[in-house]
């Protein structure tokens, strides 16, 4: 390796809202108000600042900024763009196994992967590039990192997004993760801001009925999971409510059934549970999770309520299976998600949908992209989602302004299902059809369907993303 000196520390930047994977653990409900937090190689500290003013109990140490600081345990443990910049591949190991040994639940870890930012000019070093700024930059394959992390951690690491993994302690934890982020349900960031002023909260006021808490509550777990809760299902201080008033929990459940939880929604809540576990253990049977045989306390209630037994659900997960193995059922899926308004059929019989509306789909195609999803990480809201079954690959389009007539793309990621493999590209296109992608309101699409046929001589056919 040729000799030169590398500034570490200038790689830190300075930001005022949630880095990546600080934001992606928060949005999946990782990181919140009473689980501690620990940055290995925190920078400057903003997103510490910004967890203190959310009030998430949050500390950090730094080779250069935080140095006085102790390395300690904690929860979630966040080694977040640190591994890319350091140049020596032996100490890079050093560093990811002491962020692990600290991790009580789950330890994050993040890197710039290949495509994530252009090399043109930049000078080689080792197996890897000096900038201008003297620092350095390793740029990994997703597939390359993934065993990297594998092999040190002796887990399955789970992608968040390109480049950012997660890796559990506790095979419970990651079935209880993977579940929940298959279901589509994520957390605002918008109070995690270091220019915000932390809220003093103000205790609440005395609602008319003595349990109103502890109803709520039920009621809330009622109808998310359509089942009641155990007892040991709902926060202590639903129990010490209870305690304090002397009303026994069955109680506070049959109240709660009788003046919070409506019938129908109840219903509805089952049914979509019932195919939420479907989707999840199809998916841990397909990507060949070695925890999918660890399930929490929790879970195996789900199943046992909306199953009868394990056996009974493990049966219908494999009907499942064999239905999803049908190529002209996932056709057929497509083609009634693009008549109920969740999208577009393009020419090539693909379908194009907004990233928001992934979590309406039928469960074929969310198991479909659930594979992706293994592969790449989480699917980013700005994103275009482009479903290709029948050559089993999975496109991402990255728009940069939705609200224009025609949004254009900057970069794509293609999740290649046959090669397990996931590439960026610099991919600049024009999306047209945006009414049937977005599922617009009549008057809307309308006007849309309208501006594509006034500027329909003019589209650069190789440009286009989904053509007329």
């Amino acid at each position: 390796m040729t000799s030169a000196t590398v500034h570490r520390h200038r790689t830190a930047m300075v930001r005022h809202t949630l880095s990546q994977p600080m934001s992606l653990a928060v949005r999946h409900g990782l990181i919140r108000p009473g689980v501690t937090v620990f940055d290995y190689g925190c920078g400057q500290g903003d997103d510490l600042r910004a967890l203190a003013v959310a009030g998430v109990e949050a500390t950090g140490w730094d080779p250069h900024f935080a140095p006085g600081i102790s390395l300690q345990d904690a929860e979630i443990v966040n080694l977040g763009f640190v591994l890319n910049v350091i140049e020596d591949p032996a100490e890079r190991v050093v560093a990811l196994k002491a962020a692990w040994e600290l991790a009580r639940r789950v330890l994050l870890v993040s890197v710039l992967i290949v495509g994530a930012a252009p090399v043109d000019g930049l000078r080689r070093f080792g197996d890897g590039y000096l900038t201008a700024r003297g620092t350095f930059q390793k740029y990994f394959e997703q597939s390359e990192f993934k065993v990297v992390l594998s092999q040190t951690a002796g887990v399955d690491p789970i992608a968040l997004a390109p480049g950012i993994f997660a890796l559990f302690r506790s095979p419970e934890d990651e079935q209880d993760f993977l579940l929940e982020r298959r279901r589509g349900r994520r957390t605002s960031t918008s109070k995690y801001r270091t220019d915000l002023r932390a809220k003093v909260l103000s205790a609440k006021p005395d609602l008319p009925d003595r349990i109103a808490n502890a109803i709520d509550a039920i009621a809330k777990f009622a109808l998310q999971r359509g089942r009641l809760p155990h007892p040991d299902e709902v926060p202590s201080d639903v129990h010490d409510l209870l305690a304090a008033e002397r009303v026994s929990f069955a109680r506070a459940q049959d109240v709660s059934q009788g003046t919070r939880i409506d019938e129908r929604l109840f219903e509805r809540a089952a049914a979509d549970r019932r195919e939420d576990l479907l989707v999840h253990q199809a998916l841990n049977l397909l990507n060949r999770s070695r925890s999918a045989s660890r399930l929490s306390p929790s879970m195996v209630r789900d199943i046992r309520h909306h199953f009868g037994s394990q056996q009974q659900f493990a049966e219908q997960t494999l009907e499942y299976l064999h239905a999803l193995a049908d190529p002209q059922r996932t056709a057929a899926a497509m083609r009634r998600a693009a008549d109920n308004g969740l999208g577009a059929i393009d020419e090539d019989g693909r379908l194009v949908i907004d990233s928001g509306r992934v979590v309406d789909l039928e469960g074929v195609l969310r198991c479909y992209v659930g594979c992706a999803v293994h592969l790449s990480g989480d699917i980013d809201h700005e994103h275009i989602v482009r479903l290709d079954p029948l050559r089993r690959r999975t496109t991402l389009f990255s728009l940069t302004a939705k609200r224009q007539p025609f949004p254009e793309t900057s970069t794509s990621i293609m999740i290649d299902l046959k090669r397990q493999d996931v590439i960026i590209r610099d991919d600049p296109r024009l999306l047209v059809r945006k009414a049937d992608v977005f599922g617009m309101a009549p008057l809307s699409r309308q006007r849309s369907a309208e501006a594509d046929r006034r500027k329909s001589g003019g589209y650069d056919e190789d440009r286009v993303l989904v053509r007329m």
